[in-house]
């Protein structure tokens, strides 16, 4: 390993971002700039546009075979699961929508074959760019990874994806082959200007254990190659040229961390239980399929989310076939067996994108969830065709998003019914049983709990949503995001009143909001009888650490203490005592904490 830059040599400073994948990486930055591909224009003679295609169908195939090898290297180092991302940017090479649009503007424009693909693909991300949901917005990378691939072997060059062992990559963007093709360098880290949790970049460096900050808006701006950088990927933050006490600080810190995740390791296997034999169901929120494999090495019980969203959504549609989402689904649920998958139906509205285009001026008071699916059999029908097919293959559950109202349960219950009978008609196997249940997300739900659990098989409880609704605060608003509060009694009350009545009729209460994720909050959740935890995969051995060192009773106590508080700041604080001294470690997951 090369030596380490002196710190604090250039003047320190920090970026924060989102930190994606958990760590810390202490070494020298790697600016990685990729290379635009700008490409003029030119007119090709008529004589010549025939040789023009055959040259474009030649860089598809030479960039079939970059995407063949970096699929057989992510299959060594990851699995099959992890490799559908490539599997799909090379289905993407010859889609319908674009590879006939390509040869279309050479032959009827007489262009050059790189302008074409300029264009055309340009033209796709443009539209995806300027989408609502982020998850289209970061699926645009894929189709400039895509377009680069192609223009370079139009021209003859070579991928460049190498960058400085034992490096820190500092880049505005990044591709999921980068991150791969990296990896075989043995980066430390990385971080972007830009980016997102449910990128592919996201994704993949969660799946090979590098720490990751993203949207950090300009660390390309504050650091140059052979800065001395510390990468927090808990925290989300990048420190550049640290002093030297900031520094030993954080190797202390980054030794801790890694002798915690070897212990972690034997937590695995372990029941999530707490000191007094109470047993809590810990499972995985997922978006793709390619997170699956975490599932396993964190210790997840099944899947307590599959947003079917981000699957609607796939390259860019948006509508997918019922067939497409039932190969899907079964994928996942075949993945996940003998655990439970629970898919939530279509979650459209808010800060996702409509298929059919609408804009409101209030989206997340809105036509959202259930309203638009109750609106639009044609959206609901297929999907719950698609779930109930793959509730064939294992165990799986149905989820429904914004409820507000009894009645949307039932029209529900009506259409799911009457697609059952359809099916059964059909000769289709599929399980008559399936569990329903709602997202407990608005007020009015948690106030009437009682009257819904009588109508559903079990709840989950979504935080984020919750807690905006109660507090009336944007948490993505900077100008009130300080006062957005999981642990604000009112929100606590809400939560307990939900598992209640969940237990008075004997039905499970899950949560699968952020607050699961947060250290502070998982004893007061299991003290307010929360029966089951869903987070990202790779936060699960860090709660389960919490669950094991702690007494249900203990739970209990202090979830009366967060109701009755009146400082959220002094309970905060009360807490980072208190997992100190039953769950040592924890403290790197803990926001603000110095660990």
């Amino acid at each position: 390993m090369k030596d380490l830059p002196a710190a604090g040599t250039n003047g320190s400073s920090l970026c924060t971002g989102i930190g994606v994948s958990p760590g810390i990486a202490i070494g020298p930055a790697y600016l990685y700039a990729r290379i635009p591909f700008e490409v003029q224009q030119r007119a090709i003679d008529p004589d010549l546009v025939g040789a023009e295609t055959a040259r474009f169908e030649q860089a598809i195939r030479r960039a079939e075979r970059d995407l063949h090898k970096i699929i057989a290297v992510t299959r060594e180092k990851l699995g099959e699961g992890s490799a559908s991302i490539f599997e799909a940017q090379l289905l993407m090479l010859r889609d319908e929508a674009m590879y006939p649009e390509v040869i279309s503007c050479i032959e009827q424009k007489g262009i050059n074959a790189g302008f074409a693909v300029q264009s055309v693909m340009s033209k796709h991300r443009q539209i995806m760019e300027a989408s609502d949901s982020e998850y289209l917005r970061e699926r645009s990378n894929d189709l400039l990874d895509i377009q680069d691939r192609i223009i370079r072997h139009l021209r003859r060059g070579r991928i460049l994806s190498a960058v400085d062992e034992d490096s820190i990559v500092i880049a505005e963007n990044l591709t999921a082959a980068d991150i791969i093709l990296f990896s075989r360098r043995g980066i430390l880290g990385c971080a972007t200007d830009f980016g997102g949790p449910t990128s592919h970049v996201s994704i993949m460096a969660r799946a090979l254990g590098v720490p990751a900050v993203v949207s950090t808006h300009g660390a390309t701006a504050q650091v140059a190659t052979g800065d001395l950088v510390i990468l927090d990927g808990i925290r989300g933050e990048l420190l550049v040229n640290p002093d030297e006490a900031t520094l030993e600080r954080y190797r202390v810190k980054q030794k801790r961390y890694k002798r915690l995740l070897q212990e972690d390791k034997q937590l695995v296997g372990l029941p999530a239980e707490t000191l007094d034999g109470h047993p809590v169901l810990l499972q995985a929120n997922l978006e793709l399929k390619e997170e699956i494999p975490l599932m396993a090495e964190n210790g997840a019980q099944g899947v307590g989310l599959f947003r079917t969203e981000m699957l609607l959504l796939m390259e860019g549609r948006a509508i997918v076939t019922e067939e497409e989402q039932t190969v899907e689904y079964t994928r996942v649920v075949e993945a996940v067996a003998p655990h439970t998958t629970t898919f939530r139906i279509l979650d459209l509205g808010g800060d996702k994108l409509l298929p059919m285009g609408h804009r409101e001026h209030n989206p997340f008071l809105g036509w959202r969830g259930i309203r638009i699916l109750l609106d639009k059999p044609e959206l609901l029908v297929p999907q719950l065709r698609a779930i109930l097919r793959a509730s064939a293959h294992g165990p799986t559950r149905i989820l429904l998003p914004m409820i507000t109202r009894l009645s949307e349960v039932r029209q529900f219950k009506q259409i799911l019914a009457e697609t059952m009978d359809t099916l059964a008609t059909e000769g289709v196997p599929f399980d008559r049983t399936i569990s329903v249940g709602v997202m407990v997300e608005v007020p009015s739900v948690a106030l009437q709990a009682d009257l819904f659990a009588a109508e559903v098989d079990f709840f989950s409880i979504g935080t984020n949503d919750l807690t905006q609704y109660v507090l009336a605060v944007d948490r993505g608003n900077d100008l009130v995001a300080e006062i957005y509060n999981e642990l604000h009694p009112a929100v606590l009350e809400l939560i307990r009143m939900t598992a209640e009545a969940a237990h008075n009729v004997g039905i499970p209460v899950s949560l699968c909001g952020e607050l699961a994720t947060n250290l502070r909050a998982v004893p007061v959740l299991l003290g307010l009888g929360v029966d089951s935890l869903s987070a990202s995969p790779v936060y699960l051995p860090a709660m389960k650490r919490v669950i094991r060192a702690m007494k249900r009773s203990e739970g209990k106590a202090l979830a009366a203490r967060a109701l009755a508080s009146s400082d959220p700041e002094d309970f905060r604080r009360f807490m980072d005592r208190w997992l100190e001294e039953h769950a040592c470690g924890v403290s790197f997951f803990l926001e603000g904490a110095d660990g």
